[in-house]
């Protein structure tokens, strides 16, 4: 049954190609994309047609997402996370293990942040000790996983929740030289600051010498002009 949905899912991406609007979406990521020039509203045109097909079937969803995200194409990835998504009410801890095991096949930022903030997050918000499995990735050779680890926890930090484990992981990271997991640290740390200015504010001037001026940048922007950290020329 799985492979007959991944199978129409495919057939309605293919429908959406745009080989111009693919070569614009290639230039556009600094990372090599296989993709089919889908807009995101045409992503959201084919999760319309394929939801109902796994509606409450949270097994039957997993099977076609993951083939989906295995493929490593920007928008079968994207389309499988959209889906999953959707299923978010169905979610139980374990499920953690079945999305570390995606992480795998993330070939750019966008399916990462996907699966990060929309299923891994989630997973985290059910058991919140699974935190503890972001502290592995951070030293992982794969650099969608160090930056997974930052960006899991970003909807959890916007609500001005664990604080400190959102610093425990941005510590494992503050000098890493990947500029994609620069960018996923000081974003989740800009959603920290949401809530928590003085304590964000004090945790980059604690690290302004050693980490990044892009990381300071991104992580400071909710920060008022007077109180961002930045680095001086």
């Amino acid at each position: 049954m799985s492979s007959v949905i991944v199978a129409e899912v495919r057939t309605e991406i293919l429908k959406r190609a745009n080989p111009e609007y693919a070569e614009r979406t290639r230039r556009y990521f600094r990372e090599t994309v296989n993709t089919h020039g889908l807009k995101t509203s045409q992503e959201r045109e084919v999760v319309k047609l394929i939801y109902p097909k796994v509606k409450g079937n949270l097994s039957l969803a997993l099977e076609v997402a993951e083939e989906l995200v295995k493929s490593r194409i920007l928008e079968e990835a994207s389309v499988g996370i959209k889906i999953m998504r959707r299923m978010t009410r169905l979610f139980t801890p374990e499920l953690f293990d079945v999305f570390d095991s995606w992480v795998d096949h993330l070939t750019n930022w966008a399916n990462t942040d996907g699966l990060s903030t929309w299923l891994i997050s989630e997973t985290i918000r059910l058991d919140p000790g699974l935190w503890k499995r972001l502290l592995q990735w951070t030293a992982s050779d794969n650099r969608w996983r160090r930056r997974a680890a930052a960006v899991s926890l970003v909807p959890i930090a916007r609500k001005g929740e664990m604080l400190d484990e959102a610093f425990t992981i941005a510590d494992r990271l503050m000098t890493d030289g990947d500029d994609m997991v620069q960018k996923g640290v000081g974003w989740l740390l800009k959603e920290a600051s949401r809530l928590h200015q003085d304590d964000v504010r004090d945790h980059l001037l604690r690290w302004k010498n050693e980490t990044s001026a892009l990381v300071l940048r991104y992580a400071s922007e909710k920060l008022p002009e007077g109180k961002r950290v930045l680095k001086t020329r």
